[in-house]
């Protein structure tokens, strides 16, 4: 968990971008840390669930919740 938080508190939108994963109007909230990432629609899911978000992986439905968590959702 500890080394999932050092990754996540070092996103910045130029990493983001290149993953080529568009997060415009949504805000990542961790529900195991004490992280958010952008501004927009919520979306809630542990951090490691947000990371491989953020890197472009696909989830299983009900990983995240939200009103924007189907947009990682395959």
């Amino acid at each position: 968990m500890e080394r999932v938080g050092l990754v996540l508190s070092g996103l910045r939108p130029r990493n983001v971008a290149f993953f080529g994963v568009d997060l415009t109007g949504v805000e990542l909230r961790a529900t195991d840390l004490d992280w958010r990432f952008g501004d927009g629609q919520p979306v809630d899911g542990t951090a490691q669930d947000l990371l491989l978000a953020v890197c472009g992986r696909r989830l299983p439905a009900g990983r995240l919740t939200g009103a924007a968590a189907d947009r990682f959702v395959g």
